[in-house]
Parts: C-alpha cells; structure tokens; sequence
C-alpha cells in the first residue's frame, strides 16, 4: 500500500466546497430524480412504503449540496437560528474530497427531531455544559438517509497497491 495523505479539515459554509465534489461523496446527482409520491405504491394501512423513504435512495435531495447551500443562503441556518454549519470534510493531499458530513453546531435542541431535553436538564444540573453540541443532522426535517459520505470507490484505485493475480500450477 501507498501511504495516504488525510486531512481533516472543518467548513464554515458549503460555498467553501465545490457542489460536485460534494454530491459525488453523497452519492447525488440531479439526473435521477426521486420518486414521487404520487408514484409509489402504498403497502400498509398506515401508508408507509420503503418507495417512500429515502433510506437506501442513491439519490437523496436532502443530503446535496444544493438543498444544504439553500439553507445556508436563506439564513434558515447560521447563528441566529442556533444551527451554525461546520461541515466535516476529509481531504487528500491534493484537495480532493474524499469524504464529509454535514455539521451543526448547536445552541439548543430545537429544531430536532431528536428530543434530548432531558439529557442536557440533567447533564446541567450535574455541572455540565451541553451546549454548544455538534450535530452530524440535516436541519429541520426527520427525512432518513446517510450522513456520513465517502467519495466512490475509483477514488483508491490512488492509493490501493493491486497484488498480482497468483496463477495456481
């Protein structure tokens, strides 16, 4: 094996991150739609449907750099609201991105769909301070799917030393 070059480094904004290299890590591309609702097939009495999840979705809008710039260009998130972007990315020695997260860092638990109330009353009156929290979340919205993106695989063909195919006699 190569030796590999990893940093880490954290963005204030995804204005710092290129949106294609961003979408290639999370798997989006805006030439696969999501289905609709109004396409998938309900197949329980309480209409739930994996159609209609996008755990699994190769193809997540809610996880692209477009939808998270959006809410960092409208001011839905930043210091006011109390989610303030510091996006994990992990960097090659070139710059390349090789892996990210979507961060917050967090002032309250508003906003959540995690209610950690409790948690941070308690760690509080214990003498700690919960907040400020980093939060690998996309703001605002329950929706399931992956958080955690690493660039695809062509990316360590870089660093991967291939052994020789051993031909047996």
């Amino acid at each position: 094996m190569t030796n590999l070059e990893v940093s880490i480094r954290i963005a204030q904004s995804l204005a710092e991150v290129s949106a294609a290299a961003w979408n290639k890590c999370a798997g989006y591309t805006s030439r696969r739609p999501v289905k609709a609702v109004h396409e998938a097939e309900l197949t329980s009495v309480d209409n739930s449907s994996t159609e209609l999840s996008t755990r699994g979705q190769v193809n997540n809008p809610f996880i692209s750099h477009e939808f998270l710039s959006s809410l960092e260009e409208s001011r839905s998130v930043g210091a006011r609201t109390g989610w303030q972007p510091r996006h994990l990315l992990a960097e090659d020695a070139d710059g390349m991105l090789l892996g990210a997260a979507p961060c917050y860092v967090k002032s309250h638990s508003r906003g959540e769909y995690v209610f950690d109330h409790g948690w941070a009353e308690a760690f509080e009156r214990a003498g700690g301070d919960y907040y400020p929290k980093l939060q690998i979340a996309v703001p605002f919205t329950p929706v399931t799917g992956p958080r955690l993106f690493a660039a695809p695989a062509l990316w360590l063909a870089r660093f991967v030393e291939r052994s020789p195919t051993r031909s047996s006699k």
